[in-house]
């Protein structure tokens, strides 16, 4: 299906994202298309994090705008409901006393729980997609921060949502592990039309699968579409704050960098 054709998954109408004192993002009218990868990017306390989790729906937004999901005000599904539309990994994930790996990722599937008969096979599978399969039997306290968000995206995989909503998913992973998180979730994709939006601090891998950007400005206003469109030097910049340099690796592939 051409891309242009694909439904829309996530609208924002004229949001609003606000915390005492300060607005971050001012006027957010955002679409998402089914199976688009979008890349978050901008400075500390720019309101990645916020944004992500207000439409996630963990955390209400008092200011002023619309959340679409489907076509569908966020406010009026059922937690089960939505549940079953998108996951959500948070950016340091907590997890239980006692609890193992495996509990997290069966825990994950509760909206599915009637549906499906095959919960633990999903669970493990999820697991060995992060690379964590060995780990399923282990204490979550016992996991080393970057075993935890491998854990946690592994949740994720295993509810077999429309939307992915990831928080700054590659900041706890060593550079193996960040590219081949990023490739599975390119292949998650592209295989089954999955929208993916996830945070990012880390410039040099924006060109490592994702389609799309949602660039965060100082001033609260915002730069958003294609990777080709909005993503270059000039505009990193003004969402970074610091100047950024384009290079070019030994296979041709563009990358960015600090100055």
């Amino acid at each position: 299906m051409n891309q242009l054709s694909q439904p829309s998954i996530l609208e924002t109408k004229n949001l609003d994202i606000q915390v005492p004192g300060r607005t971050l993002i001012k006027n957010l009218n955002w679409t998402v298309k089914q199976g688009e990868r979008w890349c978050l990017i901008g400075r500390n306390g720019a309101g990645k994090s916020t944004l992500l989790r207000i439409i996630a729906g963990v955390q209400a937004n008092s200011s002023a705008g619309e959340i679409n999901w489907l076509g569908q005000a966020l406010a009026s599904y059922q937690p089960e409901a939505f549940a079953k539309i998108r996951a959500y990994a948070e950016q340091s994930p907590i997890g239980g006393t006692g609890l193992r790996a495996i509990d997290a990722v069966l825990a994950s599937q509760w909206p599915w729980h009637e549906e499906q008969s095959d919960d633990l096979q999903l669970a493990m599978n999820a697991l060995a997609l992060c690379d964590v399969e060995h780990l399923a039997l282990s204490q979550w306290q016992k996991l080393s921060g970057g075993e935890r968000q491998r854990v946690a995206l592994a949740a994720c995989f295993a509810q077999n949502t429309r939307a992915l909503i990831l928080d700054e998913p590659t900041s706890h992973l060593d550079v193996g592990h960040q590219i081949s998180l990023l490739n599975t979730l390119v292949k998650q994709s592209e295989s089954c039309h999955q929208t993916i939006i996830a945070s990012l601090h880390e410039i040099g891998l924006i060109g490592r699968g994702f389609s799309h950007a949602l660039l965060l400005l100082e001033d609260g206003s915002y730069l958003s579409g294609t990777v080709e469109e909005i993503i270059n030097p000039n505009n990193l910049e003004k969402s970074l704050g610091h100047p950024i340099v384009e290079a070019r690796t030994s296979n041709g592939q563009i990358i960015y960098v600090a100055a």
